[in-house]
């Protein structure tokens, strides 16, 4: 057991020295060199490794354990090992340039290989020179190992094995020289083609897209000239654009037709193109399906639209494919917070998607609920004062009563919702800013007479409540 120890150790040192020899292979910091030695310590851990794994089942005890801990150990070092490259092939896989299949005028102009293969020509003449400086740098080490007067046959060995390996190895360096050579010959050759039969027919296709171009603003210039007319101007210049889009869209689908994927590409790009650039004319189309078949509004309907906390109120009187046109009425919120009214609004069709709508008119229902509010001090007589303005309500609004009751059963039909009556509603609620009641009195109204009865209303409630002796809340200020 002892003589297999012994021989064990022997072998081992010779090797660890084998082993040590290769540090000065990567003291040139030569690409080749490095690959070679890294080549060459794997091998030799892989020698190692087995010699222990077979010692191992040959010894016993502690030496046993410490060998176990020794192959462990250089297998940690052969997995670091492992992770670095040792082959040439792999210095050589980075000296490429992808193949193009087919030449086209963006690669013709733009993303010309001619400067890839120059970029990658000069590295593999680098490389080149660093391999012949490798052999050159193994031959004089081993010509000065000879020269030695204490002889290192296996340090000679060894030089003389890389040496060889280096030799066979140059014709990897020989291959990779002519597969770039012809790849290029091969790039510059369809270059060539594509230059005598293809680039005409292009630039004669782009001179004629051009000249369509040209033709088309010559127009739009003579039509500018001969319409004084804004609006129609505007009109014909949105027919011309929209037209000259489509015609150079079916010319440029004509053009590449023989080529049905990259035509398929064209028309994609410009689908997406045309939906990033016109994505609220879309939605605005979309809207206007849904307008003109869902029949929650339609041309005559008054609705309120909030738009940015904005309130808009008015008549429809067009739905049309991109805009819904509104004529503002009078009504309480133009009153109150515009004090003007009587303009026409434009409102694009997508916004009726993002925004709340509000229909005074929805089917048949042409009747609403409006407020009248008045302050009265806290020790008014609430009994009386809702008698009252219940009756003076009642008898301004008895007709109104009936007409939305008749038309919410026709609304009743349609959705599921309970029967409700039109009476009027009076309400006391304290103020929070004042030391008074705010009388809330609804009643229902015609959409299209709510000014005018708000206004008579008011005036009848205001007189009978004088009439009884009811005061109204006077703030302090005002005393």
């Amino acid at each position: 057991m002892q003589k297999i120890i012994a021989i064990f150790t022997l072998f081992f040192l010779c090797t660890l020295l084998y082993a040590g020899d290769f540090d000065y292979l990567e003291k040139e910091k030569n690409s080749w060199l490095q690959v070679y030695s890294n080549l060459l310590k794997a091998q030799a851990l892989d020698e190692e490794i087995r010699v222990l794994e077979k010692s191992i089942k040959e010894a016993w005890g502690t030496k046993k354990i410490e060998l176990k801990q020794l192959l462990e150990l250089q297998k940690s070092k052969k997995k670091i090992i492992d992770e670095l490259p040792q082959s040439f092939d792999g210095i050589l896989e980075k000296i490429t340039v992808e193949k193009v299949e087919e030449i086209n005028l963006l690669e013709y102009i733009f993303t010309n290989q001619k400067g890839k293969f120059k970029i990658q020509t000069q590295r593999l003449n680098l490389l080149e020179e660093e391999f012949v400086h490798a052999v050159a740098f193994l031959e004089k080490e081993l010509a000065l190992t000879q020269e030695q007067e204490t002889k290192d046959p296996i340090r000679e060995q060894h030089l003389q094995k890389a040496i060889d390996f280096f030799e066979s190895a140059a014709g990897l360096l020989e291959n990779k020289k002519e597969v770039l050579k012809r790849t290029k010959q091969s790039y510059l050759n369809e270059l060539e083609t594509y230059k005598q039969t293809q680039l005409p027919i292009h630039i004669i296709k782009m001179a004629i897209l051009l000249l369509m171009f040209l033709l088309f603003h010559l127009l739009k210039h003579f039509i500018a000239k001969k319409i004084n007319d804004v609006d129609r101007l505007f009109r014909m210049k949105r027919v011309l654009n929209i037209t000259f889009f489509f015609i150079i869209l079916l010319m440029l689908i004509i053009f590449n037709i023989s080529n049905i994927v990259y035509a398929a590409t064209l028309i994609g790009v410009i689908g997406a193109a045309m939906t990033i650039s016109m994505k609220e004319y879309l939605q605005s189309m979309a809207t206007w399906f849904h307008l003109s078949f869902g029949n929650f509004i339609k041309v005559g309907d008054r609705i309120l639209i909030q738009i940015n906390n904005n309130q808009i109120i008015g008549e429809i009187i067009d739905i049309s494919l991109f805009q819904v046109t509104l004529y503002e009425s009078i009504n309480n919120t133009t009153a109150l917070d515009l004090k003007r009214s009587g303009r026409t609004v434009f409102i694009p069709n997508n916004f009726f998607v993002t925004n709340h709508v509000y229909n005074y008119t929805h089917d048949k229902m042409k009747t609403i609920y409006d407020l009248i509010e008045f302050r009265l001090p806290f020790d008014v007589d609430t009994k009386k004062v809702e008698e009252i303005v219940s009756v003076a309500t009642f008898e301004a609004t008895e007709r109104y009563m009936e007409v939305a009751s008749k038309q919410f059963s026709s609304l009743k039909k349609r959705y599921d919702i309970r029967s409700r009556e039109f009476r009027p509603r009076i309400h006391f609620v304290p103020d929070t800013k004042s030391s008074c009641f705010i009388l809330y009195v609804w009643y229902a109204a015609p959409y299209h007479q709510i000014m005018e009865l708000k206004s008579q209303l008011s005036q009848k409630i205001v007189k009978k409540l004088l009439e009884n002796g009811v005061e109204f809340y006077k703030s302090s200020e005002s005393k």
